[in-house]
């Protein structure tokens, strides 16, 4: 009984957890649109990886490319084929060369560049590449994916910090204190039921496609997709509070409405602050490990709380 129960906590923090994170994930993209965050971690990208003038020139010529080397980050687009970007780097280092086998025409350019790390590693790919156009290509765009990605992996960290400041901004501004939820859902059965049915519900009207897909549409998209709406409503749920979550310690008290022995309580101690922040820090840590971790998870918790059947959410609300 106790580890059932302290599986259905784990279900109802997952719960939050999942439908705060979609919130922030919202509030990430508009700041990643906003600012071209992606577009401009891109750019770099490329600056780096494309460190040879001439090979900048070749690929400026491609509207497509332009803008990554021209000095306006802030217009760059944020996603680049690896695949276009390789045919037009051994393209145009061919044209550069004499007539002859394309492979040959694009190998004998690499060797005039001078010296540089994109040299250095043109020369490795032909070598392994072979003497077919289409798989010095598939080589190539390879490496371009290969390495972007790489490049990437700061962006990815930056990302995550501003995802850890605007979890704790959402754990602070709708009060959702980490330490007092797994409290509260422990002690409060009718809480953690309700919790659990709720979970069930999401995790049976949501398959992982239809969560994968749902965060690669913009905000406006989600809310036109069928398959969104329970994640969609999930997050109005924490945000609102309604009767699936009601009973859970989310969101600050109005006195007004809680009546006259609520507005003369005695203010909370200097301890209960402190228990309260590390709560939200605990929330906010949980926030940027990202909606997809948090589905994951409660797919996983669902699973083990009903074995390989998972009930309908009549029957998890009931008990059964």
């Amino acid at each position: 009984m106790i580890l059932t129960a302290w599986i259905d906590v784990a279900i109802g923090l997952t719960l939050v957890y999942l439908g705060a994170s979609l919130f922030v994930t919202i509030i990430n993209e508009y700041i990643a649109q906003t600012f071209n965050l992606r577009g401009k971690q891109l750019c770099e990208s490329l600056k780096t990886l494309i460190d040879d003038g001439a090979v900048k020139n070749l690929l400026m010529k491609s509207p497509a490319f332009k803008p990554f080397f021209d000095g306006a980050p802030g217009k760059a687009p944020s996603y680049v084929d690896p695949d276009v970007l390789a045919r037009l780097l051994i393209g145009g280092l061919a044209a550069t060369s004499h007539a002859g086998d394309t492979v040959k025409q694009a190998s004998e350019a690499i060797d005039q560049l001078p010296a540089s790390d994109l040299k250095t590693q043109l020369q490795a790919l032909v070598r392994t590449a072979g003497s077919a156009h289409d798989a010095l290509v598939s080589t190539v765009s390879d490496w371009v994916n290969r390495s972007l990605s790489m490049l990437g992996e700061g962006y990815k960290r930056n990302l995550q910090k501003i995802s850890f400041g605007i979890g704790l901004t959402v754990a602070i501004s709708f009060n959702i204190d980490t330490i007092a939820l797994t409290e509260h859902l422990y002690r409060d059965k009718d809480a953690r039921e309700a919790a659990v049915a709720l979970g069930v519900q999401i995790a049976e009207k949501t398959s992982p496609e239809a969560f994968k897909n749902c965060m690669e549409l913009t905000p406006q998209q989600r809310k036109d997709e069928a398959s969104c709406i329970p994640l969609m409503g999930l997050v109005d749920t924490v945000q609102g509070r309604n009767a699936s979550l009601g009973k859970l310690p989310i969101g600050w008290p109005i006195p007004e409405l809680q009546g006259h022995a609520a507005a003369s309580a005695s203010p909370p101690s200097a301890i209960s602050w402190i228990i309260r922040v590390v709560g939200w820090i605990l929330t906010a840590l949980a926030l940027s490990l990202g909606a997809p971790f948090w589905f994951d998870l409660l797919n996983k918790l669902v699973s083990v709380r009903y074995g390989m059947r998972k009930p309908d959410a009549k029957g998890a609300a009931e008990g059964k």
